[in-house]
């Protein structure tokens, strides 16, 4: 809960600055792009589930997952689309979630869970089901018995886990929408029918149009999230849609290499140091300028997985005049030195520049 004096403390803080006038962020500066483009998202729809009543599959975490699917990046979000019909989902601990036709569910964690049908059957894994996967063609997998059918398309969104972490641990286990209830969400309920008509009928150029499509699906499911945030939230999500601590954001990631100050970023927006340190606490749990040292270092181990630059050029990229003082910041930051972290993280394939 926000502490009680929270409101208080930052009116009269602003108030005592009158003369402070608010800059504006750079325009360029998105940070929900930056986020998810750092993450490298990628989407992958893997196969369509034809089920008939009486049905039911239990499917793993992603960890389990990762092993047996063509997946070459760290973390996977896995997504179902109700193309028709309905299911129950149920996650341990929660309560069953009702999923229509029209629906779309996201599990950012990858946590393991349980699709069924109105009537009771014995769950099968989903692994017993599969065909071998290949990221090129869509599958149709079919199980159950002769009554009421359900279609739903399930696949994958990709990103860094290195990235996801620290921003998107704040998220539910499980994003569900249901668009169809609410008529500002015509663009998203149009995109989630799109999605199921063209894995239902592929046609010329579905391979190419579905990942896009899903990726589209989960950022306009974010915006949907970050919209209904209530005022007592914290994270990163919440941090964004907060006056301050989003503007502050704003400026530290359109330009994450400007010799920053706690002053400097306070009077940029329009707020006292004191409240500053107080909304960056509050919602990120850190200092402003730890956020950045950590933001920093994140983006140097980007490079360090993408591109064979030299670490004398990733430190300096990275605010650090000297490549020791760059090692041992990443090695308190990661666990391992940048070369080590380098050898380990790289893939087989790893594209240059």
């Amino acid at each position: 809960m926000v502490p009680p004096d929270y409101s208080q403390r930052t009116t009269k803080a602003m108030t005592e600055t009158p003369h402070v006038t608010t800059e504006t962020p750079p325009a360029s500066t998105d940070l929900l792009s930056d986020l998810l483009g750092s993450m490298r998202l990628s989407g992958m729809v893997m196969f369509r589930a034809d089920f008939r009543e009486p049905w039911a599959v239990i499917t793993p975490d992603s960890t389990q997952l990762a092993r047996v699917l063509p997946f070459r990046t760290e973390h996977i979000i896995p997504f179902h689309v109700i193309a028709a019909g309905g299911c129950w989902l149920e996650m341990p601990g929660g309560e069953p979630v009702w999923l229509r036709e029209g629906d779309a569910v996201l599990l950012p964690y990858g946590d393991g869970h349980r699709l069924g049908g109105r009537q009771t059957a014995t769950a099968v894994h989903v692994g017993q089901l599969l065909p071998r996967l290949v990221a090129s063609e869509l599958q149709v997998v079919r199980h159950g018995g002769e009554g009421d059918a359900a279609s739903i398309i399930c696949g994958f969104l990709q990103c860094d886990e290195l990235l996801f972490r620290p921003f998107l641990r704040h998220l539910p286990a499980l994003l569900h929408v249901s668009p169809g209830d609410n008529p500002d969400d015509n663009w998203l309920a149009g995109t989630i029918r799109h999605t199921a008509r063209e894995a239902s009928a592929p046609m010329a150029g579905s391979r190419s149009m579905l990942p896009r499509l899903t990726e589209l699906m989960f950022v306009e499911i974010l915006r949907k999230h970050i919209q209904q945030l209530s005022a007592d939230e914290v994270g990163w999500f919440a941090a964004f849609n907060d006056p301050v601590v989003g503007a502050a954001l704003k400026f530290l990631h359109g330009a994450p290499l400007h010799d920053w100050s706690v002053a400097e970023l306070a009077r940029r927006v329009g707020a006292s140091r004191t409240v500053l340190a107080e909304r960056f606490k509050y919602f990120l749990d850190q200092p402003p300028m730890h956020y950045l040292a950590g933001w920093r270092l994140r983006l140097a181990a980007q490079e360090l997985k993408t591109t064979d630059l030299p670490l004398k050029t990733i430190a300096e990229h990275s605010g650090y005049e000297s490549e020791a003082a760059f090692g041992r910041a990443f090695k308190r930051q990661f666990g391992a030195a940048p070369g080590d972290w380098r050898r380990q993280a790289a893939p087989s394939s790893m594209p240059r520049r």
